[in-house]
């Protein structure tokens, strides 16, 4: 009798491992769009639910913009994504680049931000301006965000500017205006 025991309490433990494999990563929604998978109790692990994106970034010289776009291009979450990055480093080429093409998003240091805004009017693409800032105080970060809707803060990883890339293109497809609010 006590072996019938031993024997139907390994298989009960054996069915809850077996089951907690085959269930591992759990997936549950969080805030926003953003999926959240639960490996195991330890530990979180965000995917976002990123949206294809043709990013123009002005890669002006003494900007953090060209250091990130090159981390950004040889993350495989871009590829996977579908994201598409486009770069242009001086102003008459940029004018040139917006009438020709589309694009979704255009990556710019948080000084030339309200420059491309403007020069953005004219252009066929409704893009939204992700402005960068670097080494900014969470005051200063917050104060962009509030008047472009989205920022990328850097130095940061390489998820957190994907992260940022998602939160851009969730304020283009709401169509939210980013010339009303904060202004």
């Amino acid at each position: 009798m006590e072996r019938k025991q031993a024997n139907s309490c390994r298989s009960f433990v054996t069915a809850v491992v077996v089951a907690a494999v085959a269930l591992g990563p759990i997936a549950v929604f969080a805030c926003g769009d953003k999926l959240m998978l639960l490996i195991g109790s330890a530990r979180y692990r965000q995917v976002y639910n990123a949206h294809p994106a043709s990013i123009l970034a002005f890669t002006r010289q003494n900007s953090a913009v060209p250091r990130i776009v090159s981390e950004l291009e040889h993350q495989p979450a871009l590829q996977r994504g579908g994201h598409k990055f486009y770069s242009v480093d001086d102003l008459s080429r940029l004018d040139e680049v917006l009438k020709a093409g589309r694009y979704d998003l255009i990556l710019a240091d948080f000084t030339d931000a309200d420059g491309l805004e403007r020069r953005l009017q004219s252009a066929p693409s409704k893009a939204v301006v992700l402005p960068v800032v670097y080494n900014s105080t969470k005051a200063e970060a917050k104060a962009v965000e509030k008047k472009f809707h989205c920022v990328l803060k850097a130095p940061g990883s390489p998820s957190n500017y994907l992260a940022a890339i998602d939160d851009a293109m969730q304020v283009k497809l709401k169509g939210s205006s980013f010339k009303t609010a904060g202004r």
